[in-house]
C-alpha cells in the first residue's frame, strides 16, 4: 500500500531548517531547532468505494490537516518545559485502491466474534487484532517504513459474517433503504491481544489504525474530568447522512445514532473532524513528549531486578508458574532500548523484607489512604477508601535508608556521574568516567550473599546476560559509513556502568486493594512507578484482579497485579529511555498540567490498563532512540545559548554606548543598531573593532573572535547535517552525531569562559566613561557647509513666491 521510503530529499526543506538554525543561535535564544517529519495519511473507503459511498478530497484533508497542526515542540516532563526541538510536520494524504478496501473487509469479516456485553443490546462483534509479543531486535536491520496514519470507512454490511460474501463492484449507488442499513445491525470494536474495545489502535509496526466504522466506543477514568472516549469523539460517517427522525429498527443502531446530531453535519465539518483527531495522533504517537532527559555515556548498562517479598507463596523470579518473570523476554527489551554500541547486563535477586527491617518500615509508611466515592455494579455509590503506595516519598526512604541492599545500589545508580548526566552539563561525565576507568581496568558487579535458610528461594535465579545493541543489527547496518567512522575517530571511547535498579515489592496480606501513585496521590492506580534513576514495580500476592477505576462500555475495567512482566517493561523504558505513554502529553501552556487522552490507549505498548503487551512496537523502540538524540540537542542549544548569553553580557558592558548604539567604524554600515542583538551583531561589533585604526588596546584578541565564529559556524553546519539525519530516519548516525556535537560544545562552553575570564582581568584596571565626542576641526567645516545649505534652500524658497 506503501512504499518503504516515500518523502522527497531533504533538499527540499533545507531551507527552513537552515532558516531555524540561523535564528536559536544567532537572533533569537528561544528559537527551536527544526526537524522535518512527513506522515502519510492513508484513506481507506473513503474514495466512494466505503460504508455510505463517501467521497473525500484528499487535498482538502491535506489542507486542513496541514494549516491545523503544522508544528509541535515536545516538551520534557522532567524539567516541565518545552524542548528546543520542533517537528515541522507535513502530510502525504493518499486514497487506498478497491483492492485494499476488499482485503481489509475480508481480514476483519474472518476475524470477527461474538462479544456480548459491547454495546447496549444487539447483536456485538469484536475484531480481534493482535500481534504477539515479538523480540526487540526483530525490527533491526529491517529498511525504514514511513510512518502512517490509516483511516478506516468499511462497509459493516459487506462485513457481516451471517451475510452471503458480497458481489459486484464497490462504488456502486445506494438507495434510501441501502443507505438507512449501512451500520449492518450490529456495532464491532477491537481488541488488541484480548485487551481493550477500541476504535483506534497502535500497530506493532510504525502505524496507527482510526475505524471510523467501529463503535462508538466508551472508556475512560472515573475520577478525571478530560481525556475520556465518547461516542463523539472518533467522527461517524453517519453524522453526514442522519436525519431528524432514525428509521432504523435494530436497538443496536439507534444506540450507536442516538449521540448524533439533530441535523446531517457538512462534508467540511466532518472533514475538519477527522483533521483534528489526525491531529492528535501524530501529537501522541509521532511527536510525544520526554519524560526524561536522557544523556547516557555509558557503555553499559547494568539492569538489578530486585524482589522484595514479604511472604513464601511464590518466587517471581523462579520459572515455570503463572506468576513467573520471564527474564530473557525482559532483557531483549532492554536492549532494544539501547542507544548503538551499548550492552546490557541484567541481574536479578531475591530477598525477605523480613531481614531487612529499614526497608519494611519505609513500604510500611508509605502507605497512603483516600476517600473516594465507589460505584456498584447496580449504578449505586457509596463512600469508601482507597489504599496506595506513595511511590515517591518509598523510594526517598530507600535512599536515606540504612539498607545497603537499597541504599547502594541507588547511589550507584546515581553519583556524581549521573548527576552530571542529567542536568544541563552532562558531558563532564565524561571527563569523571575516564579518570574511573584509569583507575580500575573492570567493573565490579555488586554480588548478593547466599540466602541464611535453605527453605528460603535462592536469591539469584539468571546469570548475567550481555548483549549488545549492535548483534541485532544486519551486516549492511553494521557496516559504518565513512563519515561515522570519522566521528568514533573523533571521540574516545567512552566508559562506565549505568546502574539501573528495579524494585520489585511482592506484598501478601494487605488490607484492600493496593496499587501505586505518584506526588500527591495522582495516578492512584499504577502498578509501576519510574524515576530517572530507578523503577518501583508492586505485585499483590493475593489479589488476582483488582477493580480500577476505569470503565469501559458501561463496564468496570480490572487490571492483574500478579502479573509484572508488562509493569517491568513499561518502567524501564520509561527510566531508560524516557518513553511516555502514548495517551499522556504535558500541557507546558496550560499550568504544566498533564492530560491523558484515552483514545489511544490501546495497541502495541505496555502501558495503561487496557494494554495487553508486554514488547514495544517498532514506533516505540525509534521514539526512545530520538529521544536521546533530541535530549542531547536540548542541552547543547542551552549551553550554546550561555555562552552567546555571555558574549553578548560582555559586549553590552564593553562595546556598546550607553544609549546602545553599537560603538563601530562607520564603514560598517551592515550592523544592528540596537542595544537587544544576537551572537551574529556581537561579533559583528568584535569585528568592526578591528577596522577601527584610532584604538590601540583590544579586551579580546583578533585570533579569539576567529575562532568564535568558527565554531559557530561548525556548530550551525552540525545541526543542519542532524536535522537531515533525523529527516531521513538515520537514527544511528544522528546518535553518533548528537554525541559528537555534545563534546563539541562542552569545550566550546569552556573555551567561551576561559576567554572572557581573562577579558574581565585585563578590563580590571580599567574603567568605563561615556563622553561626548570631541569638536574637530572637521566637524565645524561639515556642520557650517550644512548651515550654509539650510540658508541657500531658505532664499531661493522666499525670492520664488509670486508676490516677491
Amino acid at each position: 500500500m506503501l512504499s518503504p521510503w516515500h518523502h522527497g530529499p531533504f533538499e527540499e526543506v533545507r531551507k527552513v531548517v537552515a532558516r531555524s538554525i540561523d535564528n536559536l543561535l544567532f537572533y533569537n535564544t528561544d528559537s527551536p531547532l527544526s526537524v522535518p517529519m512527513e506522515v502519510s495519511v492513508v484513506l481507506v473507503g473513503l474514495d466512494g468505494d466505503g460504508a455510505y459511498r463517501v467521497d473525500l478530497e484528499a487535498e482538502q484533508v491535506q489542507y486542513l490537516v496541514h494549516h491545523g497542526f503544522s508544528y509541535h515542540r515536545p516538551a520534557c516532563w522532567e524539567t516541565k518545559r518545552e524542548m528546543l526541538v520542533q517537528h515541522e510536520l507535513s502530510y502525504n494524504v493518499v486514497k487506498a485502491s478497491e483492492e485494499n478496501v476488499v482485503s481489509l473487509e475480508k481480514a476483519l469479516r474472518s476475524n470477527l466474534r461474538a462479544a456480548p456485553g459491547l454495546a447496549a443490546a444487539g447483536s456485538n462483534t469484536t475484531g480481534e487484532r493482535g500481534e504477539g509479543g515479538e523480540g526487540a531486535g526483530e525490527h533491526e536491520g529491517q529498511p525504514h517504513k514511513a510512518i502512517a496514519i490509516f483511516l478506516l470507512n468499511l462497509d459493516k454490511t459487506r462485513m457481516d459474517p451471517s451475510r452471503p460474501a458480497p458481489s459486484g463492484p464497490l462504488t456502486s449507488a445506494l438507495s434510501e433503504e441501502q443507505l438507512e442499513a449501512q451500520e449492518g445491525g450490529y456495532s464491532y470494536a477491537y481488541s488488541y491481544n484480548g485487551a481493550g474495545h477500541a476504535q483506534t489502535w497502535l500497530s506493532h509496526g510504525r502505524y496507527v489504525v482510526i475505524d471510523l466504522s467501529a463503535g462508538p466506543i466508551t472508556f475512560g477514568h472515573l475520577d478525571e474530568a478530560e481525556g475520556a472516549v465518547v461516542p463523539g469523539t472518533i467522527p461517524r460517517v453517519r453524522s453526514m447522512f442522519l436525519t431528524d427522525e432514525p428509521t432504523l429498527s435494530s436497538s443496536s443502531s439507534a444506540a450507536a445514532t442516538a449521540h448524533l446530531p439533530a441535523r446531517p453535519q457538512s462534508k467540511d465539518y466532518f472533514s475538519g473532524a477527522l483533521a483534528d483527531v489526525v491531529s492528535s495522533a501524530v501529537e501522541h504517537l509521532f511527536s510525544p513528549d520526554v519524560r526524561f532527559l536522557n544523556v547516557d555515556v555509558s557503555h553499559r548498562v547494568l539492569v538489578a531486578v530486585i524482589v522484595l517479598s514479604n511472604h513464601r507463596l511464590f518466587n517471581p523470579l523462579a520459572p515455570g508458574h503463572a506468576h513467573s518473570v520471564n527474564l530473557h523476554h525482559l532483557e531483549a527489551q532492554i536492549t532494544g532500548m539501547l542507544a548503538p554500541g551499548q550492552e546490557v547486563v541484567l541481574v536479578s535477586g531475591w530477598h525477605s523484607l523480613h531481614d531487612h527491617e529499614r526497608l519494611a518500615m519505609a513500604v510500611e509508611k508509605a502507605i497512603r489512604h483516600q476517600s473516594v466515592v465507589l460505584t456498584h455494579a447496580d449504578g449505586s455509590t457509596s463512600h469508601g477508601t482507597r489504599s496506595f503506595l506513595d511511590a515517591p516519598y518509598l523510594l526517598h526512604q530507600f535512599h536515606e535508608s540504612a539498607d545497603m541492599l537499597a541504599s547502594a545500589l541507588l547511589e550507584a545508580a546515581h553519583p556524581a556521574l549521573s548527576a552530571s548526566l542529567f542536568l544541563e552539563d552532562p558531558s563532564a561525565a565524561v571527563d569523571a568516567a575516564d579518570e574511573a576507568a584509569s583507575d580500575e581496568e573492570e567493573d565490579s558487579v555488586v554480588r548478593t550473599s547466599p540466602p541464611p535458610s535453605s527453605k528460603a528461594p535462592p536469591r539469584r535465579t539468571i546469570l548475567p546476560v550481555k548483549r549488545s545493541w549492535d548483534a541485532h543489527v544486519g551486516l549492511k547496518e553494521r557496516t559504518k559509513s565513512k563519515e561515522r567512522r570519522a566521528v568514533d575517530a573523533e571521540l574516545a571511547r567512552e566508559h562506565g556502568t549505568r546502574v539501573l535498579p528495579v524494585f520489585v515489592l511482592s506484598l501478601a496480606g494487605i488490607e484492600g486493594q493496593l496499587t501505586m501513585a505518584d506526588e500527591g496521590g495522582q495516578g492512584a492506580g499504577q502498578q509501576v512507578y519510574a524515576a530517572p534513576d530507578a523503577v518501583l514495580v508492586l505485585q499483590t500476592a493475593e489479589n488476582s484482579t483488582i477493580r480500577t477505576r476505569f470503565v469501559s462500555a458501561g463496564q468496570p475495567v480490572f487490571s492483574s497485579p500478579q502479573h509484572l512482566q508488562r509493569p517491568l517493561t513499561a518502567g524501564i523504558a520509561a527510566a531508560l529511555g524516557g518513553l511516555v505513554a502514548p495517551y499522556e502529553d504535558l500541557k507546558v501552556h496550560r499550568q504544566r498540567c498533564m492530560r491523558r487522552d484515552w483514545v489511544w490507549a490501546v495497541g502495541h505498548h505496555p502501558f495503561g490498563p487496557v494494554s495487553n503487551t508486554s514488547s514495544l512496537s517498532a514506533l516505540l523502540q525509534d521514539t526512545i532512540r530520538m529521544n536521546a538524540v533530541y535530549s542531547r540537542i536540548d542541552i547543547t542549544l542551552r549551553s550554546l545559548h550561555r555562552c552567546i548569553q555571555a558574549i553578548e553580557d560582555f559586549s553590552n558592558t564593553y562595546l556598546f554606548a550607553a544609549l546602545g548604539n553599537e560603538v563601530h567604524h562607520p564603514t560598517h554600515s551592515d550592523a544592528h543598531h540596537n542595544s537587544t542583538i544576537g551572537a551574529k551583531a556581537v561579533l559583528k561589533a568584535l569585528e568592526s573593532l578591528y577596522s577601527d585604526p584610532s584604538r590601540s588596546s583590544l579586551p579580546i584578541p583578533h585570533s579569539v573572535v576567529d575562532r568564535l565564529t568558527h565554531s559557530l559556524k561548525e556548530a550551525e553546519d552540525h545541526l543542519q547535517k542532524l536535522s537531515s539525519h533525523l529527516y531521513e530516519h538515520e537514527l544511528a548516525d544522528a546518535h553518533h552525531l548528537s554525541r559528537s556535537l555534545l563534546h563539541f560544545t562542552h569545550g566550546f562552553h569552556h573555551y567561551v569562559e576561559e576567554e572572557l575570564s581573562h577579558a574581565h582581568e585585563a578590563m580590571r584596571c580599567c574603567r568605563i566613561e561615556h563622553r561626548f565626542p570631541s569638536r574637530t576641526a572637521g566637524a565645524l567645516l561639515y556642520g557650517s557647509i550644512l548651515l550654509a545649505g539650510f540658508a541657500v534652500y531658505f532664499l531661493v524658497i522666499f525670492f520664488s513666491a509670486s508676490e516677491h
